[in-house]
């Protein structure tokens, strides 16, 4: 038993030594030379590609959700829904038992009040429509913070002046407002029209154009403000949510919320959305780039398939006299097969190499130094983004090997059935 081990092992030791001697570049046909670069050439290049749409694809789906979750809390309660009535409230107050479901549903995760109005900026000569929103203290602010290009980011404190705002680059544009300037807010409440006299902090940038073309941030304190009687608020956002387990987390505090209202603890019904919901266009859209990611992947794999299996041939056609000697000394059929497959796979392996180096490169150079800029209007983004996952990296490289393999087998096999008597008449 130990014999029938060792005979295929001792035949496998042979057909990797024997391929490993039969030169591809020295000493042989300007033919095999040609085969031997067109296989190492398209192997790299198709790695290369595959390489650079997986980190591309990630990278940029990785910016536009942290854009839209930025904008978009990734969990919200909104305002009560009656059931009678079939409808739901503008504004509600932000009793302290929805903070305590909250924190028992989704430990860990931070809840903040925030407040959204439609409200209309006035200079002496221009006007605009605006979102107004204000977060309070609890909220995290590094987002808003980071997408700053002029002046700063109020700390807005209830101690802190409120007649701030921070608007974007293109609304100040758009207005002529620079920083320090002071306009007009013009807030529709209670049917009544309330203007509050602000000035520009600060501007960002987030180069979403459906957001800097519409949202404006202002001091909660100036909100509260607006309703002096009342602490009313719009939503309680919830952060600090893993992406992976938002679905889970809306799902979970929605059923505690109805079942609070069916046991009579609670005198109203909240709704609970998620960024999912709330930015589903953007989600929906991002999920379109796996398919366009999938297409190159095969497109690729064809590439080096064709490149792959005509310079086995040509290294064949090349080794006719070599396979006759090879089944005239009594080798299988299966030996043969093995020998040229391994001979291809060195191929392999040099284009794996090459097109490491290569898109590994490239995509380094581009996270590093962002050398391929977009057009923001279109991509939402002013460069291409970059982000290189070792993990899927290796599984690509994995996956080359095994679809190179895989791909080899047929030609490999036919070399083996040439038979020893027709080398002769080949010569």
């Amino acid at each position: 038993m130990l014999r029938d081990f060792c005979v295929p092992l001792q035949n496998m030791k042979f057909e990797i030594w024997f391929s490993q001697k039969m030169r591809l570049r020295k000493s042989v046909s300007a033919s095999t030379s040609t085969g031997t670069v067109i296989a190492i050439a398209g192997v790299a290049l198709a790695l290369m590609v595959m390489e650079l749409s997986l980190a591309i694809s990630t990278g940029f789906k990785d910016e536009i959700r942290a854009k839209v979750m930025g904008f978009e809390a990734p969990v919200a309660v909104l305002p009560p829904y009656d059931v009678a009535t079939a409808s739901s409230a503008d504004e509600f107050e932000p009793k302290a038992e929805i903070f305590e479901t909250i924190q028992r549903v989704i430990p860990g995760a931070r809840a903040s009040a925030s407040i959204s109005r439609q409200a209309i900026l006035k200079t002496d000569s221009s006007y605009l429509a605006v979102k107004c929103i204000a977060h309070d203290s609890l909220h995290d602010a590094s987002f808003e913070a980071a997408n700053i290009t002029g002046g700063y980011l109020p700390t807005w404190r209830r101690t802190a002046a409120s007649d701030s705002i921070v608007i974007s680059g293109a609304m100040a544009k758009r207005l002529d407002l620079a920083i320090g300037d002071k306009l007009y807010m013009y807030f529709f409440i209670d049917q009544e029209v309330k203007a509050r006299r602000v000035y520009v902090a600060g501007t960002y940038t987030s180069n979403f154009s459906d957001f800097d073309n519409s949202v404006v941030y202002t001091s909660y304190v100036l909100q509260e403000r607006l309703h002096p009687d009342t602490t009313l608020i719009t939503s309680i956002d919830i952060e600090n949510i893993a992406e992976h387990d938002i679905d889970r987390a809306a799902a979970d505090l929605q059923d505690a919320f109805v079942e609070s209202y069916r046991e009579g603890e609670s005198a109203a019904l909240y709704p609970v959305t998620d960024v999912h919901r709330t930015g589903a266009l953007y989600f929906n859209w991002l999920d379109l780039l796996d398919t366009n990611v999938v297409v190159i992947f095969i497109l690729m794999l064809a590439v080096a398939a064709f490149t792959l299996i005509s310079s086995l041939f040509i290294i064949i056609l090349d080794r006719v006299s070599t396979i006759g000697l090879l089944r005239a000394l009594g080798a299988s059929k299966s030996t043969v097969t093995n020998i040229f497959i391994a001979t291809a796979m060195r191929l392999v392996g040099f284009g794996i190499l090459i097109g490491n180096v290569a898109g590994l490169g490239l995509a380094g150079l581009q996270q590093m130094y962002e050398i391929v800029p977009l057009n923001p209007e279109m991509y939402y983004l002013d460069h291409v983004p970059v982000e290189i996952n070792w993990a899927a990296i290796l599984a690509l490289n994995a996956g080359v090997v095994l679809a190179a393999w895989l791909i080899l087998i047929l030609p490999a096999r036919l070399a083996a059935r040439i038979d020893p008597s027709s080398t002769m008449r080949y010569e």
